[in-house]
């Protein structure tokens, strides 16, 4: 092996540059969350992280186009109302998370605390969200800060959105 032109020493530039950049590849990917896998028990844990403050939870599906209608609406939202606490969870299946985490960045919702269904039994899952709900989509609930919350069917309207936003404004 041949020598190299200029001599390497503990501390020169070349090995800082060399070790920030092991270390920077090393590190996960800040600007995007992965998405959660959403299973038996998962809305309890987003009602616990969410004590006592109103959010709002977005349900969708890759292959809904009115969800990503939605999805593009709601980052438009998100991006003018950064503290709006917003959970969105795709009903289709863990092993498209990817793809849904493509869809999110292209929407402007890396940064959303997300989810996807992450067991086989699709049905369950949905009754465990709300009996009375049977899979229509999109699908999004209005949370109050005591958990009350109102459902709505069917793609979100601007202004029904600003007016909840007015509302809950911290």
């Amino acid at each position: 092996m041949g020598r190299l032109p200029y001599p390497i020493k503990a501390g020169s530039f070349w090995v800082t540059l060399a070790a920030v950049l092991l270390l920077a590849a090393a590190q996960p990917r800040a600007e995007t969350n992965t998405i959660g896998r959403f299973v038996s028990g998962s809305l309890s844990t987003i009602l616990a992280t969410h004590e006592r403050e109103p959010f709002l939870m977005a349900l969708w599906s890759l292959d809904c186009p009115p969800c990503r209608e939605e999805l593009a609406l709601l980052g438009e939202i998100r991006r003018e109302n950064p503290w709006l606490r917003l959970v969105l969870i795709s009903t289709d299946d863990g092993s498209q998370a990817e793809t849904a985490q493509e869809l999110l960045h292209e929407s402007g919702l890396d940064n959303v605390e997300s989810w996807i269904f992450g067991e086989p039994n699709a049905q369950r899952l949905r009754y465990e969200i709300d009996a009375a709900w049977y899979g229509e989509l999109p699908r999004s609930y209005f949370y109050a800060a005591n958990h009350k919350r109102v459902s709505v069917s069917g793609a979100l309207k601007p202004q029904h959105l600003e007016a909840w936003l007015a509302l809950n404004k911290p």
